[in-house]
């Protein structure tokens, strides 16, 4: 385990990397919770790869609309998956967005020298 170990930190420098990313300060007070921003937009990412992957299939008329769905549910490769995924993606994106916002609010986030940030959320 050792010789895969040191042929790998040989060509990637994996060691520099973990010390580096573990010498960063990170203040006492910063939690969980100020992660929210970035979950938000990782949800974001996962519905639009999701979208795309989706369009492929379905079709936004009154007459065919109900019919595509079946179809990526119950017959396209892994459609039930994607579905799935983009739905619950999409509930959870609403979800850290509120939280993300009680917790700015809460910590006054938005205070100087932060009042620009609303910007990118």
């Amino acid at each position: 385990l050792n010789k895969i170990y040191d042929w790998f930190e040989e060509r990637l420098e994996i060691q520099a990397i973990a010390d580096d990313i573990t010498s960063k300060y990170v203040p006492p007070h910063v939690n969980i919770f100020y992660c929210l921003g970035g979950i938000t937009l990782t949800c974001f990412l996962v519905q639009v790869a999701t979208g795309f992957a989706m369009t492929f299939y379905y079709r936004p008329t009154v007459t065919e609309a109900f019919a595509s769905v079946q179809y990526i549910m119950t017959e396209a490769n892994f459609g039930w998956l994607i579905r799935s995924v983009h739905r619950w993606s999409a509930s959870m994106m609403v979800l850290m967005m509120i939280l993300h916002v009680f917790r700015v609010y809460l910590t006054g986030g938005f205070k100087k020298p932060r009042e620009l940030t609303w910007v990118t959320g």
